[in-house]
């Protein structure tokens, strides 16, 4: 649901920009992002096994996020080099594609922090924090404690010092405090019996108040970062509460949340195509109309990506090397 709300918003920014439009009309979607770092703070607090080791931890991190987004990420340069007017502002240089590959962000010309693939500035963040919880994991059991007091420390510098170079910036940003709030969800999460025991009324509550909040901060104080990270916190909360039977519908839910990442890394662009090409030649409806049916191309295409790339990538990144046998010569 996170990764669609972002394609609702980038569904909507695109003709918002291409028809002159007043407005975005998925301007929520956008909070997709904040649920997605709540989601990782939960989750890598949730499943890290300090015993396991830093190493353990980082090929397991590698595997699930770097091939794919490498492989977009050329095929993006591809474009770049090939077509560059189906991009805006996607300048490609041996550093620009160096820092991109190691989620390094950089200034664009339009003055955007982003990698080449311009999504990749959430995955920036993302790994920035497995590098702080990666390195918490010597404290074993007490990591999830002494990431949140590194990424505390952090966002308590850009409020001493905000201005700086752009990496300053962007590794200072309050919106880390988001990875804080889903690592201690999970500690409430691992505390309480009630949490872990769910309630499908709590959960249907839960998340008409997120919602109900949201409206109400932003309708009369503005979009704020604490308006989004309360929605993603209590939307998470609430989905943790939630109870799903078994069956074949949620079986297919459960497939399109494992799909989420290629849905989410590829949309902007497979929804981008058509803008480009259609746009100042056919009516908005109906460029809407096809955009619609682009979307669920798109969520097909991230399946096929999942099974077919991510899941044999993950695979065998993963793979232990099996051991050497030592051969030895017969006696006499």
């Amino acid at each position: 649901m996170a990764a669609f709300s972002v394609v609702l918003f980038h569904f909507g920014s695109g003709l918002a920009i291409e028809y002159h439009l007043d407005r975005n009309y998925f301007f929520m979607g956008a909070t997709g992002v904040d649920v997605f770092f709540v989601l990782s703070g939960f989750i890598i607090s949730y499943s890290s096994n300090p015993a396991r080791g830093l190493v353990y931890f980082a090929r397991k991190r590698i595997a699930r996020i770097v091939p794919l987004y490498w492989l977009l990420t050329f095929v993006v340069v591809l474009i770049a080099l090939v077509k560059p007017s189906l991009l805006n502002s996607t300048i490609v240089t041996v550093e620009t594609i160096v820092k991109s590959l190691l989620f390094v962000p950089y200034q664009k010309s339009g003055g955007a922090v982003q990698p080449i693939l311009f999504l990749g500035w959430t995955l920036c963040y993302e790994v920035f924090f497995y590098i702080i919880y990666g390195a918490c994991l010597i404290f074993g059991a007490r990591a999830t404690w002494f990431a949140s007091a590194a990424v505390l420390f952090l966002i308590a510098l850009h409020e001493i010092w905000p201005e700086g170079s752009v990496e300053w910036r962007f590794y200072t940003n309050p919106i880390l405090i988001e990875f804080v709030l889903g690592m201690m969800l999970h500690k409430a999460y691992s505390a309480y019996s009630a949490f872990r025991s769910g309630s499908n009324i709590a959960a249907a509550l839960l998340i008409l108040l997120a919602c109900g909040a949201h409206f109400f901060i932003v309708t009369f104080a503005g979009p704020s970062l604490f308006a989004s990270s309360l929605l993603a916190v209590l939307l998470v909360s609430g989905f943790l509460l939630m109870r799903m039977p078994a069956g074949r519908i949620w079986a297919i839910l459960v497939l399109l949340g494992d799909a989420s990442y290629s849905l989410y890394l590829i949309h902007p662009y497979t929804l981008q195509l058509p803008l480009k090409l259609l746009g100042k030649h056919l009516s908005l409806p109906f460029v809407t109309g096809i955009l619609l049916v682009v979307t669920l191309c798109t969520i097909g295409i991230s399946v096929v990506l999942l099974k077919f790339f991510e899941r044999p990538m993950q695979a065998l990144l993963m793979r232990q090397p099996k051991p050497i046998e030592q051969t030895v010569a017969p006696v006499g």
